[in-house]
């Protein structure tokens, strides 16, 4: 039998390969009768171990705000539009059109600096609440999600290790879920289903980032109680059929940087994979800076299929510093060889967001602290970090480390190599 390699990158001088289908190995031994398909189990999963990459990531939000009312005082106003309703932002009779869009654009231009003449995106903190920045008020909303901290918490009551606030109920009616993050953004019409704030994940199929997750010590996929858990950031480009579907079964190296890598235990219980919490951090690309996803006390709550396929939440607390610059700001973005970038890219892109997606920076970094609930500060009491939920789908990959080699990941079965 020949064994497979897929060639993961190509240095000058030398060029390196892992395998595609460790299952080879398996497919031998059945061969050979030396294992039966019972003992062999899915064919994703091996000695225990099992991989996957995401093949989708998305923030876990609701429905449109048009469908379950959840913005009855309207929608976020962006820039132009608070230009609009202003004293001076009023078209003039004989205005013609070059002239009233040069003058809107510099209406907007004031309202995005400071008194002082700074980026209102690369310091939130100096401007004021943003009035025209709506945020979803009611809690009889369906939303996406998971419960993060065992509680069923309402405004009224604070509870251990978090701020007081209103749970949701979750898509099935279950009680409380924590999704403080669709709170801020459920009235912005970026992230309803039409908008460009949910799509983060098209950079991911560009091959600028990836996440991989996987599993030891798994004795049945349907019910273990102690199984392994590791979430890495992906340093390979991933792998795309001609149709720009991610492939099954290629290989990736797991980043060796340990800020990047979460390892965590859980258990399987009818088919449903729940972990512990555990901090992660990702990369992303925006507008070709790079910047990091965090989350605290990260857990996944996933379905694992018998085709290998995952399906479900990871879901924690983004400090709200860090979602700002994710999100909004961008205060943070480096370059590709890890320098700060240029002021001029950061706060460029930043401003440039809020006009088109139509939100303000200070309006989203204000409503951010307003409905942080998570890691209350010692000194303050104030929550540090809002509670965030992404839906994921991941599909089987081989997750490997730097150090691996085609030999140590596939032995080869006597007689059955050629």
């Amino acid at each position: 039998m020949q064994l497979l390699y897929a060639t993961n990158w190509d240095v000058p001088g030398m060029t390196r390969k892992f395998p595609l289908f460790r299952a080879a190995r398996w497919s031998a031994l059945l061969a050979a009768g030396q294992l039966t398909a019972a003992q062999a189990g899915p064919a994703f999963l091996q000695d225990g171990e099992a991989g996957f990459v995401v093949s989708h990531i998305e923030y876990a939000l609701s429905d449109d705000a048009e469908l379950n009312g959840a913005c009855p005082s309207g929608m976020t106003g962006g820039l132009q539009e608070i230009f609009a309703a202003s004293p001076g932002g009023k078209r003039g009779p004989d205005e013609s059109d070059e002239q009233y869009v040069a003058r809107v654009q510099k209406g907007t231009r004031t309202l995005s600096t400071t008194s002082d003449g700074r980026a209102l995106c690369m310091h939130p903190e100096a401007g004021q609440p943003d009035p025209y920045f709506r945020t979803v008020q009611r809690s009889d909303i369906a939303v996406f999600g998971i419960d993060l901290d065992g509680e069923i918490s309402n405004s009224d009551s604070k509870k251990h290790g978090t701020c007081a606030h209103d749970d949701f109920s979750g898509r099935n009616g279950e009680p409380g879920i924590d999704n403080q993050f669709y709170r801020v953004v459920g009235c912005s019409r970026s992230f309803q289903s039409t908008g460009m704030s949910n799509s983060f994940s098209t950079e991911m199929l560009t091959g600028s980032w990836g996440i991989l997750l996987r599993l030891r010590g798994v004795d049945d996929i349907a019910n273990d109680d102690d199984v392994e858990v590791g979430l890495y950031y992906n340093t390979d480009p991933i792998k795309l059929s001609p149709g720009r579907e991610p492939l099954a079964y290629a290989s990736y190296i797991a980043d060796s940087d340990s800020r990047f890598r979460g390892e965590t235990r859980g258990r399987i219980s009818n088919g449903v994979l729940t972990t512990e919490p555990v901090d992660v951090r990702f990369r992303h690309v925006v507008n070709s800076m790079v910047l990091e996803r965090f989350l605290r006390d990260a857990r996944l709550q996933v379905t694992l299929s018998e085709q290998g396929e995952l399906e479900g939440y990871l879901s924690g607390y983004t400090p709200v510093e860090a979602m700002y610059d994710q999100q909004f700001g961008y205060r943070n973005g480096k370059t590709g060889s890890g320098e700060l970038a240029p002021l001029k890219l950061r706060s460029g892109s930043a401003t440039g967001a809020a006009f088109v997606l139509g939100h303000t920076c200070n309006g989203a970094y204000y409503a951010l602290l307003e409905h942080a609930d998570g890691h209350p500060d010692p000194a303050t009491g104030e929550c540090t970090s809002i509670s965030t939920q992404y839906r994921i789908r991941a599909i089987p990959a081989f997750v490997l480390e730097d150090t691996d080699s085609p030999e140590s990941l596939n032995p080869v079965v006597a007689g059955t190599a050629q």
